[in-house]
């Protein structure tokens, strides 16, 4: 029936109606009035949208909130606290990363080599990658094996890394290396404990050699250290650790091998055994070196979900929060075990809870304000259809009897109008305005359809009463004719 060619010719004829000498002026101030009305409400959603949108996809992509730093205040305390935590932890969908802990403001890390069998369990390890992402030690940790012919040889750079070193004097970089070197041999002297006889010599010597060949590296100039994680000083692989604790494990290499097992080079670089570099046996599966006084001592925890978009019921995506953990971890320091960053926790909360509130909001007043005008609007022009045309109607009615396409032309204009708008609006944004690497969903679009889809299904028994008198049983076309 809309293709027809009767209803096409109806159609024009009621719009030449509408845009008659005495009715135009009324009629387009009415439309235009619309449009500004309607159109800037949608364009105030959409640049809201927007906004949040942005910050809704920061806060998700932020990495710092999926690792949070929990004290250990000794080493029994960390064999307890993994046997009473360590099964809860993982119900609230989160683990422990065992390859990395903070020792004196510094992040211990396992770098991992792409020879698997130094890597171990760590290659591919989504929480590790999250930690190289974070303390930007991707490209170093590519960079940092190198092999020999030898195959039993490998090659390792001497360097630790100073995470926020950038633009420090010298006399302060100075004495953090100094700190750093310091907290070698403490840990070393810690690691060699139960050696004995002329082996505690060779352990002196080879700890030496390490201490005193470490480099620093800086990150570059233009690093930035992430703000959660601004407090680590220094970023030392445990790579040394790891040659220190397997000499000691050794006991079937003689003194002069074991002497020779750890040599530097001019190019920077510390040559070792392939075995040495694996984690000790003794950690697998379990902390780095949690087993030892070292102190104060962090250890991370991942919990890659703790904030997820979900879909509200009035069919908009904001940010769900898992709020079970956030007790959990807050419920833990306040029984002591002090978070690196505790303030990233009440700093998370406190934003989703504004987005969340921003995001609601913006559809809340769209979704009362589109409906409204969206509503209204169709009604003004059924009423002023009839008002001002019910005598030409009457008469198109009295020769055509079509008033079923009459009704349906003056639902079908508002309706036509009102998309017409909302798809304009939201056209402009995508092709002109919209920044694609936000990556702002298509859902965007889902408010503005069902906004739609409510007015249009809301305005049809609406524009039936206002050309009630055209469909009652008692018509009067004659009346109606002389505008009675």
């Amino acid at each position: 029936m809309l293709f027809s060619k009767d209803f096409r010719r109806l159609l024009i004829v009621c719009l030449k109606m509408l845009f008659r000498k005495t009715t135009r002026k009324r009629f387009i101030c009415l439309v235009i009035v619309f449009l500004f009305m309607m159109g800037f409400n949608t364009y105030g959603y959409i640049m809201r949208y927007h906004k949040t949108e942005i910050q809704k996809k920061e806060i998700l992509e932020e990495k710092a909130f999926k690792v949070f730093f929990l004290r250990m205040r000794t080493k029994n305390d960390t064999a307890r606290f993994l046997a009473l935590q360590g099964r809860k932890i993982k119900d609230y969908g989160s683990e422990i990363i065992q390859g990395a802990f903070i020792y004196q403001n510094n992040l211990y890390i396992h770098l991992v080599s792409h020879l698997d069998d130094i890597s171990g369990d760590y290659k591919n390890n989504e929480s590790m990658e999250l930690l190289y992402d974070l303390v930007n030690v991707k490209e170093v940790n590519e960079n940092f094996f190198t092999e020999d012919e030898t195959p039993d040889v490998i090659h390792i750079k001497g360097i630790y890394i100073d995470h926020n070193g950038n633009r420090l004097i010298d006399e302060i970089i100075a004495g953090r290396h100094k700190s750093i070197v310091s907290d070698l041999r403490d840990i070393a002297w810690i690691i060699r404990d139960e050696i004995k006889g002329g082996r505690i010599d060779v352990f002196n010597s080879i700890t030496s050699t390490i201490v005193n060949n470490i480099k620093r590296s800086s990150p570059g100039e233009e690093f930035e250290s992430n703000p959660y994680l601004s407090r680590i000083e220094n970023i030392v692989p445990l790579s040394f650790l790891h040659i220190l604790a397997n000499i000691r494990l050794d006991n079937t290499t003689d003194f002069m091998d074991l002497a020779e097992s750890v040599r530097y080079s001019e190019e920077g670089f510390f040559e070792t055994f392939r075995s040495y570099l694996m984690s000790p046996s003794i950690y697998v599966n379990n902390i780095m070196y949690g087993d030892m006084d070292i102190y104060p001592r962090y250890i991370p925890v991942y919990i890659p979900d703790i904030i997820t978009p979900q879909w509200n019921w009035m069919l908009y995506q904001d940010i769900g929060i898992n709020t079970a953990f956030l007790d959990y971890i807050d419920g833990l320091h306040f029984k002591g075990h002090y978070m690196f960053s505790y303030e990233k926790a009440d700093i998370l909360q406190d934003k989703v809870k504004i987005i969340n509130e921003d995001i609601r909001s913006n559809h809340i007043n769209f979704y009362v304000t589109d409906l409204s005008m969206g509503i209204a609007f169709p009604f003004m022009i059924s009423l002023f259809a009839f008002i001002h045309l019910k005598t030409e109607i009457s008469f198109l009615f009295m020769f055509k009897n079509r008033i079923k396409e009459i009704l349906l032309i003056f639902w079908l204009m508002p309706v036509c109008l009102i998309l017409v708008v909302k798809g304009s609006v939201l056209g402009a944004y995508f092709f002109n305005l919209l920044d694609n690497s936000s990556g702002i969903q298509t859902s965007i679009g889902i408010p503005l359809v069902l906004t739609f889809i409510i007015a249009a299904a809301v305005f049809y028994p609406i524009n039936r009463w206002c050309f009630s008198q055209f469909t009652s049983n008692n018509l009067n076309l004659y009346s109606l004719h002389k505008g009675r």
